[in-house]
């Protein structure tokens, strides 16, 4: 059975010690009519020298993920994909590399850095819930690199994504099983996201 994507887009960011990592919850945005509350992952950035490890977690239960997506700042050039550890199969670099540039997931804009499984919605190297992989990368650029230049937002306001696939019924199409996107604004951004909902808001009631 065939199941359509889906994004959702809301970040939780927190800054960690400096032995911890950064963490951005996706949660409250969705690309089309899938609630996005069931579109939950976490990304995890822990910088040591010129070496990324990201640990991507599928913390949802309706849905698997097969693609994901961030950026970096103006001292990061490049990334390349050096290990990925799954949860449940092991080694998968083979299926997740290469670092894709310049990917642009559906209505999010695009990311610096994208990464998918290379087979698609059946593969069983994506992400099942409660599964994880560690990706780990070298980093190319000017030095000095920190969790934070990972956790910078794109030109429409966004830190990271992930496309959510073999969800429950779309609900644009009964029947077919859902796929989405789901993403995090930056702080800002979400802020002025809330604004005009709520300006949306005071105008329905006032029609």
């Amino acid at each position: 059975m065939y199941r359509a994507p889906v994004l959702s887009a809301l970040a939780l960011v927190f800054a960690a010690g400096a032995t911890s990592a950064t963490t951005i919850n996706l949660s409250t945005v969705s690309s089309d009519l899938t609630p996005a509350s069931q579109l939950d992952a976490s990304f995890d950035f822990a910088v040591a020298g010129s070496t990324l490890t990201l640990t991507v977690t599928n913390t949802g239960t309706d849905f698997n993920i097969n693609q994901i997506y961030f950026n970096g700042s103006g001292i990061v050039s490049s990334l390349s994909l050096t290990s990925a550890t799954h949860s449940a199969e092991g080694d998968v670099t083979g299926i997740w590399a290469p670092v894709e540039p310049g990917s642009t997931p559906d209505g999010f804009g695009a990311f610096d850095f994208g990464l998918t499984d290379g087979v698609g919605e059946t593969n069983v190297n994506l992400m099942e819930p409660t599964e994880s992989i560690v990706f780990v990368f070298a980093i190319t650029g000017s030095g000095g690199y920190g969790d934070s230049d990972f956790i910078v937002g794109n030109g429409n306001g966004y830190l990271a994504a992930a496309k959510f696939v073999n969800g429950p019924d779309d609900p644009e199409s009964p029947g077919d099983e859902d796929s989405a996107f789901g993403t995090v604004p930056e702080p800002a951004t979400l802020a002025l996201l809330a604004l005009a909902l709520s300006g949306l808001s005071i105008g329905l009631r006032r029609r």
